[in-house]
């Protein structure tokens, strides 16, 4: 399980381990580099839906920049999978909280506005 150990303006800290773009943190220890977009999209969700997680912590960036679309709530919703959009820091506490509950969690991570 990796432990994101902060994020900051442009970079996100994980297992003491500094990257500079967007992640997708995810609690079996996979991390991937996620586009900079400033939008969730349905085909984004649909693309971690297959890996079944029970909650997607969305960090919108460190001023909430990132959006959600409609069609990726309404899908996480069928699938009965929580979106949780909060600014990225409180993300990174979010899917470390989450993780140490042995929940099934992805971090969508957008390390900056």
């Amino acid at each position: 399980m990796p432990k994101i150990d902060n994020a900051f303006f442009g970079s996100i800290l994980i297992d003491g381990r500094k990257y500079e773009n967007d992640l997708y943190v995810h609690w079996d220890g996979e991390i991937r580099e996620r586009q900079k977009t400033h939008n969730f999209t349905k085909t984004e969700f649909e693309d971690l839906a297959l890996k079944d997680p029970e909650v997607i912590v969305i960090g919108t960036g460190m001023s909430g920049m990132l959006k959600i679309d409609a069609a990726a709530a309404t899908a996480a919703s069928v699938h009965g999978i929580q979106l949780l959009p909060v600014k990225t820091p409180e993300a990174v506490q979010r899917f470390n909280a989450l993780a140490r509950m042995k929940k099934r969690v992805i971090a969508v991570l957008h390390a900056t506005c």
